[in-house]
């Protein structure tokens, strides 16, 4: 399929500039640097566009499993000059968890276990200096706990981390929309908790939470996962303004 009709197939469902969110000392995250999303594997000519030529996107990160990244593909950036990177973190294969927060203890697992998350942290400290976007499948978990950590790192207060991760709140349809389209995310569709495909604002409230509690601040996480202590410089020094 072409044209108009490809287009309308293929829009990416959680795609967005993290730009202009508030940081410590009236700054501000600069806008068309840093951008998450939702799964690339599959992009129409008008979103190719856009992203290569209109955003000038130069990275980016995939946190999708190595297998996952493989089996589904990268899609048609990957025939574009655009530097690639699979951080790939932990997936949901065997949730655990109380019911309602399954959600909420898989993102403190990243916290406390997933080996790549600090790695996650410092590519995108690395990355921007040119724009790039951060995405997995969904553009939900794991790109969520890594921005969720990112935006900490810059200051940014906590109702507005929660803000950006609730936006996925309305894109939900959208996604599983795209997701069923795969057979890899419909059978994880039909197999694991409903709760896993929600956006819920406990879930982030809680990681956030769980950041101060455990850690001391994200700060204090980056210094005990062993984040390279020059992480937190190069995030502020390439991402804020103001």
């Amino acid at each position: 399929m072409t044209g108009a009709g490809q287009a309308e197939a293929t829009l990416l469902a959680n795609f967005r500039d993290v730009g202009g969110l508030p940081a410590d000392g009236g700054r501000q995250i600069r806008p068309g640097r840093l951008f998450r999303s939702d799964s690339l594997q599959e992009l129409g000519d008008h979103e190719v566009t856009n992203i290569v030529d209109r955003l000038g996107i130069r990275y980016i990160i995939d946190l999708r499993t190595a297998e996952e990244s493989v089996q589904q593909g990268r899609g048609p950036l990957g025939g574009y000059p655009i530097g690639y990177l699979n951080v790939p973190l932990v997936d949901v294969d065997a949730p655990s968890g109380p019911p309602g927060q399954v959600v909420l203890t898989q993102y403190v697992q990243h916290l406390d276990h997933d080996p790549n998350l600090p790695l996650a942290v410092e590519m995108v400290a690395h990355a921007v200096r040119l724009p790039t976007v951060v995405h997995c499948a969904a553009g939900k978990d794991r790109t969520g706990v890594v921005l969720a950590l990112v935006e900490s790192l810059l200051g940014v207060p906590e109702e507005h981390v929660v803000a950006d991760y609730m936006e996925t709140a309305a894109n939900m349809a959208l996604i599983l929309e795209r997701l069923r389209r795969w057979p890899r995310y419909a059978d994880n569709m039909a197999r694991l908790p409903a709760e896993i495909y929600r956006c819920e604002e406990h879930v982030i409230r809680g990681l956030l939470a769980a950041i101060t509690s455990r850690y001391g601040g994200a700060e204090g996480w980056a210094a005990r996962r062993g984040v390279a202590p020059d992480t937190v410089h190069r995030l502020r020094e390439r991402l804020l303004i103001g």
